[in-house]
């Protein structure tokens, strides 16, 4: 059975807010993905200790838009700064009587204000998930609210959901799960144990107790899970005297900002959580917030106590590159690829490592545009990632064609780093950006144009190089980046990926690889 340190986090990278379900003799896993297409990926492992990337529950552009999924960088506590980006929120998945569900809140952007935004909840279910035949979403009405959860009790379907707004607060009510109908108007059952930020709810019905588990303190340092009991799924629910029940805060721990969690029980019955958390070195947490594994003592009629949740710095194997995968699904390999928002799915050829994308006028700062941009999820600290850019066709005389391509760094349109070949200019340029660090850099040097451009990023813990393959035949660092440059208050993580720039310009890329 998995141990808590030598295989967190289970889930690396840009991981966040995990739930999870045991189906059959599989465990399944789900994470939020704000931004990115296709939506809330799904791991599959038969052991909690080996991980596939078994595919993504949003993976048609008609079941929802993400076009408003953009991102706000907005002042924070202390003189910090928060950057907050829309999209796909904290899903829950559960499983009731053959069907596996799915349910979720798209954060949608109405404006570049912040605070100004509507979330819109809803329902998605399979009866097959190794499929990856996923319903267009059901839509329920709750609002303003966040990370709803599911509750199966008996005959009765039931939904937590954090109201969002000046206070924070835990919501029930009985719904209709084939319909989206709410039975019941929505009750506040409890406001949490430090009221703050009070989110992320689920229920667990044990010993004829009603659990309420939650998250408070906000999703960074002062992050914590706390835990209350009542005896009806409507309350009153008492909270737990030792609360918080779980919180890195104040400590010199490696993993830091742990919280949003999730209980589940293993095939042999013994309790585990799952939730989310930073490797944190010396104020850098450049892989964002990834999902953990730790063990859980749970006695009869008792309140239950978390073991400390650890982690190594690498990993032997990550979800993208499992060690075996015996789930033996087509559809596994193409589960890595991700885009931005809503992208024009035609604009892309991928056989493997070799992408031919149609590019647009949009470079990776546009909120608004639809971006020429695909890539996958960072999942190692230390690692390598290259391409090989072929010698774009000359464009038809009146057309722009391709004029930028490249490989990137990214978080969203305001954080990003970039090495491209510019072809109007003759020119390699390092673009980086980060508007919460005060951050915008360019960098040019001329290189003659060869057949094939080569791009590496070179990462570790502590900083990230930019370099490109010169005529002369040597590798040229055109810019290395300390880590703490992407280190936020934030919510995605990083994505590698290629991207194009132009009118109808054709890119040509080659041998893409991540993690090497």
């Amino acid at each position: 059975m998995a141990s808590d340190l030598n295989n967190n986090p289970i889930i690396p990278g840009f991981a966040p807010d995990p739930s999870i379900c045991l189906i059959g003799n599989t465990y399944f896993l789900v994470n939020s993905s704000f931004h990115l297409f296709p939506g809330l990926p799904i791991y599959a492992s038969p052991d909690l200790i080996s991980w596939t990337h078994i595919g993504n529950a949003i993976n048609r552009r008609s079941q929802l838009s993400l076009c408003k999924a953009t991102t706000w960088v907005a002042p924070w506590e202390e003189g910090t700064t928060m950057v907050a980006t829309g999209g796909l929120y904290a899903p829950t998945i559960r499983h009731h009587n053959g069907v596996s569900y799915i349910i979720c809140t798209n954060v949608i952007h109405t404006s570049n204000k912040f605070g100004d935004e509507r979330s819109d909840q809803f329902i998605i279910h399979t009866t097959d998930i190794l499929s990856g035949k996923w319903s267009d979403p059901i839509p329920f009405h709750f609002t303003p609210g966040i990370d709803p959860s599911l509750l199966f009790d008996d005959d009765k379907v039931y939904v937590q959901v954090c109201k969002v707004g000046p206070k924070f607060q835990i919501f029930n009510f009985e719904i209709d799960i084939t319909t989206g109908k709410m039975l019941t108007e929505p009750a506040l059952v409890w406001n949490g144990w430090a009221g703050n930020f009070t989110e992320g709810p689920h229920v667990y019905k044990k010993d004829n107790w009603y659990y309420l588990l939650c998250a408070e303190g906000g999703t960074f340092q002062h992050h914590m899970l706390s835990i209350a009991r009542a005896k009806s799924v409507w309350g009153p629910y008492e909270s737990y005297a030792g609360n918080p029940l779980y919180s890195a805060d104040g400590t010199d721990q490696y993993v830091q900002n742990t919280g949003h969690g999730d209980f589940f029980q293993d095939k042999s019955g013994q309790w585990w959580v799952v939730m989310l958390g930073v490797r944190m070195d010396e104020g850098r947490s450049i892989m964002g917030r990834e999902s953990f594994l730790a063990a859980v003592n749970w006695p009869t009629n008792e309140w239950p106590s978390i073991n400390t949740v650890a982690a190594r710095r690498e990993l032997p194997n990550s979800p993208e590159q499992p060690r075996t995968d015996p789930f033996n699904i087509s559809f596994t390999t193409s589960a890595a690829w991700v885009y931005l928002r809503d992208p024009v799915l035609g604009d892309y050829d991928i056989q493997d490592s070799q992408i031919t994308m149609r590019a647009r006028p949009a470079g990776l700062d546009s909120a608004e545009g639809i971006v020429t941009f695909v890539g996958q999820r960072q999942r190692r600290l230390v690692g390598t990632a290259s391409v090989s850019l072929h010698r774009p066709e000359p464009s038809p005389a009146g057309h722009d064609g391709l004029t930028q391509a490249g490989l990137a760094f990214y978080k969203d349109e305001h954080r990003f780093l970039s090495i491209a070949y510019d072809f109007q200019a003759s020119e390699a340029v390092y673009k980086g950006l980060n508007p919460a660090k005060f951050y915008n850099s360019k960098k040019v040097q001329h290189i003659k144009l060869q057949d094939t451009i080569q791009f590496q990023i070179r990462y570790m813990e502590r900083s990230l190089g930019f370099f490109i393959f010169d005529s002369a035949g040597d590798w040229q660092c055109m810019e290395e980046v300390d880590t703490q440059m992407m280190t936020d208050f934030d919510f995605t993580g990083p994505v590698i990926g290629i991207f194009a720039v132009g009118n109808g310009g054709e890119a040509r890329f080659a041998d893409f690889e991540v993690d090497t």
